[in-house]
């Protein structure tokens, strides 16, 4: 049987290869999201500032969840310092050494890391020139801030000043870059740090002989409540985006993943089901000499064994350069650090072969066990045309699939919030399922409404392509459905972003009462300065505003759902009335003075069933638990953070202690000039109403680039997909087509012919595709807005279509004029 199957596919070269690009296109695709899945597993940012220390030890940087990765918390969780002596106490520790990381920032806005000169021997930094810093306002700089021993040199801390005196250079290591680095001294350092007598992490160097791996063991077992980092892994504690790069890596990969297997499998499947339906007179004739229905399937299932084998081997290796351009996108949209470095290992392509040969054998089961348990006299009448009936399960199975799409994306109506958004975004997979299993019935109803546009025609090209149209819906549906999916992919992940940023960006114009943004450059800002500015001629009230991120617990439908991350931000509530409006519906928000006290937006509070006066239980950033009062909930939680405390709460509880803005209202006869220089002249960056509304705009468009960049690359390979399956349904034809020529149609007609079936596949596939991305769409608005009103962007609808219909016309001319050439 194996000879036969080589000898079968020597005979069909040009069926086969069909299914080879499909085979190989798949592997690579699942290949390229198998790297991006092990990458949030395993991947990171090597050591940087910490590359001296053989363990560092920092405090457990994440929640724990049951039966699901660990929530990484947003800020740095602190270890007190008395546990410095604790770990030195550890045998095979040779030095224990605490550090701390300061924002700092050079008079030009250039960011600059600083920390104290105590922990420079865990750095790859080393003195060239000078001492030491040794008093407070002494420091060690490297050679890129251009300055030598003894100069003046001012740096500035939540947009406040200081001049140093620099003491000494430092340089790093031969191919080390970490970027403007400052050392302060230990009282200078000490000064500057916001949160009294703790550190960030404990840098460990092992006495002579000792593994590191051994040692951070000891260190977890001996210390309470501590994680001991080695190897690369030092990278996640020394800078946190690594971790949480990792978190986002896999939440984004393991969701594409599942719509590109999907994708990948479907797109297999139909251009299996249309290379068998190529050879039904074969496995006809195969039959009607003697040949058993398992001996038959069992020959068409070596044949794609093989074939697929060879394909999925070959497809892996681009996979792999795929991820590679994939993570390279995501740093340039800074989903991921530009230093972050994926994880590269045999697994993704042993996965990639896996899924891909078993999705093609198990397709090719399906479409070939009908065609072969046959009987031959029919299935050589059924040769000739399709049957005009489907399977009974084949119509249940598609139809429960758009019923529960179509749910699915109604959720929101009656569920608001995260729940409703995710479970409509969701629904286009079960709609197109179900739209691609009921292919040839939504053909069949499309040539009903030109029917009758058909026969008005005198044009006997149209009344070739109405009838042959006719005779193989199935083989229509092959090239309609790839198609239709494309447009509704594309549309659903297109206009959802553009959707929720809509939403936002009315909120925020509208919540926004104060005229100006103040910023300090590079850092955040002070309290002391947030007074200095409230001081200022012409200001009447300013608001500041610190932002971070909470873990609170979720519900769906009633379920717990584990924890979620929700924006948080710290405002002066006595402060807020000519500066911003959250909308409030219940509650008031001066009652946030209070300590032990928390407003939530009405979508979240309704997620986690509580009201005004009861208790709302969540975890900090630095991973400090906390149960709050809600005082008041508000509509503007998409424009603002879902959950708001009070400004000196948040600040105890972000790594930095600063405030990331201030709200400024002028007074009515402010002149602008003079309060931008005011404002300039503290060395703040001051933005108005509509530069702010902009720079909100940029945060939301950076944070939905992966997304669109990783759609782009699926509909890549949906597009070269279906010009795969529109050749072969074409090139199959071509018996078909000199039959006709010999009965007198002339090849313009032939050519005219099937330029008119193209015209109804693109027309169909974009009333189809879009026709299905509505109710997605619909409620997703409905989600974040209330109303079903989604944010249609023309452009980019147009270029969908656009796509849509060159692929089709350009696919099948070029395969006609092919078959009718050859």
């Amino acid at each position: 049987m194996w000879t036969l199957a080589k000898a079968s596919i020597r005979h069909h070269r040009g069926g086969f290869a069909g299914v080879f690009v499909a085979v190989f296109l798949c592997a690579a695709l699942i290949t390229a999201m198998g790297v991006l899945i092990e990458s949030g597993t395993r991947g990171g940012i090597a050591p940087q500032r910490l590359q001296g220390a053989d363990v560092v030890v920092g405090a457990p940087q994440a929640h724990p969840v049951v039966e699901d990765m660990d929530a990484p918390f947003a800020e740095r969780v602190l270890l007190p310092a008395d546990v410095i002596d604790e770990i030195a106490a550890v045998p095979g520790v040779d030095r224990a050494v605490g550090t701390i990381d300061l924002p700092l920032a050079a008079t030009d806005g250039t960011a600059v890391s600083a920390a104290a000169w105590d922990s420079a021997a865990l750095t790859p930094y080393a003195l060239t020139a000078g001492d030491a810093p040794s008093g407070a306002a002494e420091v060690v700089v490297d050679e890129s801030f251009g300055v030598g021993p003894g100069s003046r040199l001012i740096l500035t801390h939540g947009g406040e000043p200081t001049e140093y005196t620099v003491s000494g250079l430092a340089a790093p290591e031969k191919g080390v870059d970490t970027g403007p680095a400052a050392f302060l001294s230990t009282a200078g350092a000490e000064a500057l740090w916001p949160h009294g007598d703790t550190v960030a992490t404990v840098g460990v160097i092992a006495e002579s002989g000792v593994r590191p791996a051994q040692l951070s063991a000891d260190i977890e077992a001996q210390v309470a409540d501590v994680v001991g980092y080695t190897g690369d892994r030092r990278g996640d504690v020394e800078n946190l985006g690594g971790s949480a790069a990792r978190s986002t890596l896999l939440l984004l990969s393991g969701s594409l993943a599942g719509v590109a297997v999907m994708t990948a499998v479907f797109v297999t499947a139909g251009t299996l089901s249309l290379s068998i339906m190529a050879r039904r007179r074969e496995f006809a004739m195969l039959r009607a000499v003697g040949a058993g229905a398992n001996q038959t399937l069992g020959l068409v299932m070596r044949e794609v064994l093989l074939v697929s084998g060879a394909a999925a081997v070959l497809g892996a290796a681009p996979g792999y350069l795929l991820a590679w351009f994939l993570g390279q996108q995501f740093a340039a949209g800074g989903v991921l650090p530009e230093t972050f470095v994926l994880a590269f290992s045999p697994l993704p392509a042993l996965a990639a072969v896996a899924v891909s040969i078993t999705a093609a054998v198990g397709a090719s089961l399906v479409s070939a066990r009908g065609t072969v348990r046959a009987a031959p006299t029919a299935a050589l009448r059924e040769s000739v045309t399709e049957a005009s009936r489907l399977g009974r399960g084949r119509v249940i199975t598609g139809l429960s699939l758009l019923g529960a799409g179509l749910f699915a994306a109604l959720v929101p109506v009656a569920l608001p919030g995260t729940a409703g958004l995710a479970s409509a975004a969701s629904s286009i997979l079960l709609l197109m399922i179900g739209a691609g299993l009921l292919g040839p019935w939504l053909v069949t109803g499309a040539l009903k409404l030109v029917q009758p546009l058909v026969r008005r025609s005198p044009s006997a090209s149209l009344a070739l392509a109405q009838a042959n149209a006719s005779a193989f819906p199935r083989r229509l549906a092959s090239g309609i459905v790839p198609l239709a999916l494309a447009i509704a992919l594309g549309s659903v992940q297109f206009f959802m972003p553009a959707t929720v940023a809509t939403e936002a960006e009315r909120q925020s114009r509208d919540g926004v009462v104060a005229g100006y943004l103040v910023s300090a450059p590079g850092t955040g800002v002070s309290q002391e300065l947030a007074d200095e500015v409230a001081d200022l001629p012409g200001v009447e009230a300013t608001s500041p505003v610190a932002r971070s991120a909470v873990l609170a617990k979720a519900g769906f439908a009633g379920m717990e759902d584990g924890v979620q991350p929700y924006a948080i931000q710290g405002l002066a509530p006595q402060e807020l009335g000519g500066t911003l409006d959250l909308d409030v519906t219940e509650g008031s928000l001066d009652l946030l003075v209070e300590p032990g006290t928390v407003a939530l937006s009405a979508d979240l509070a309704r997620e986690a069933g509580t009201t005004v006066g009861e208790d709302f239980a969540f975890y900090y950033g630095d991973g400090s638990e906390a149960t709050a009062a809600v005082v008041a909930t508000y509509e503007r939680g998409l424009g603002f953070g879902d959950v708001a405390v009070a400004n000196e709460t948040l600040r105890s509880h972000t790594t930095t202690g600063l405030n990331d803005y201030l709200l400024v209202t002028a007074e009515q006869d402010a002149d602008p000039g003079e309060l931008a220089a005011a404002v300039d002249g503290l060395g703040l960056t001051l933005l108005d109403k509509e530069e702010l509304s902009a720079a909100g705009a940029a945060e939301r468009n950076a944070d939905s680039w992966a997304s669109v960049i990783a759609m782009l690359v699926l509909l890549g390979y949906l597009a070269v997909s279906v010009v795969n399956t529109l050749v072969m349904a074409t090139a199959r034809r071509r018996p078909e087509m000199m039959l006709l020529r010999s009965l007198g149609a002339s090849d313009t007609q032939l050519r005219r012919m099937t330029g008119a079936e193209s015209l109804l596949i693109v027309a169909a596939a974009v009333v189809i595709g879009t026709v299905l991305a509505l109710p997605p769409l619909m409620g997703i608005a409905v989600s974040v807005s209330g109303l079903p009103l989604p944010t249609i962007v023309p452009a980019v609808y147009l270029g969908l279509a656009g796509a849509t219909a060159a692929l089709g016309f350009g696919s099948i001319a070029v395969a006609t004029r092919t078959a009718l050439h050859s």
